[in-house]
């Protein structure tokens, strides 16, 4: 499946970041960047997880719903990142749509439009709080 294809790839984005601001040793003005970043990838990962569960389960709706969500955010950070892991988070983004694209089509796409200016959401207000937006 894809979802899970996407999963892995979200995880294994998140780990190789950990890794490659570990291997930095440096300290960031904005120390609660990285703890955030960390835990949105792992989200993302999460989120693409319990799709594929969803899925299998008939959930089809939230399902789409959440890949929407998770391929948006991801797509937003991966934009954000392109310098660093950007890559990693773009192709995962790509798997996520995928996945989204196979699942059958539903009726309204206001909840996926709300899911993915809503993981947009979540990265702007987490830019927000730890300082990078706006001098915070």
């Amino acid at each position: 499946m894809t979802a899970m294809l996407a999963s892995v790839a979200a995880a294994a984005t998140d780990g190789v970041y950990y890794g490659y601001i570990r291997s930095q040793d440096a300290t960031s003005p904005n120390a609660g960047v990285v703890p955030f970043l960390i835990a949105y990838i792992a989200a993302v990962a999460l989120t693409a997880a319990l799709s594929v569960w969803l899925i299998l389960s008939e959930h089809r709706t939230i399902a789409k719903t959440m890949l929407v969500a998770a391929a948006a955010g991801c797509g937003a950070l991966g934009f954000l990142a392109i310098f660093s892991i950007g890559l990693g988070l773009l192709i995962t983004a790509g798997l996520l749509a995928m996945a989204a694209l196979g699942v059958a089509p539903q009726a309204s796409r206001l909840p996926q439009l709300a899911g993915a200016l809503g993981a947009i959401g979540v990265l702007v207000a987490g830019f927000t709080l730890t300082g990078v937006f706006w001098g915070s």
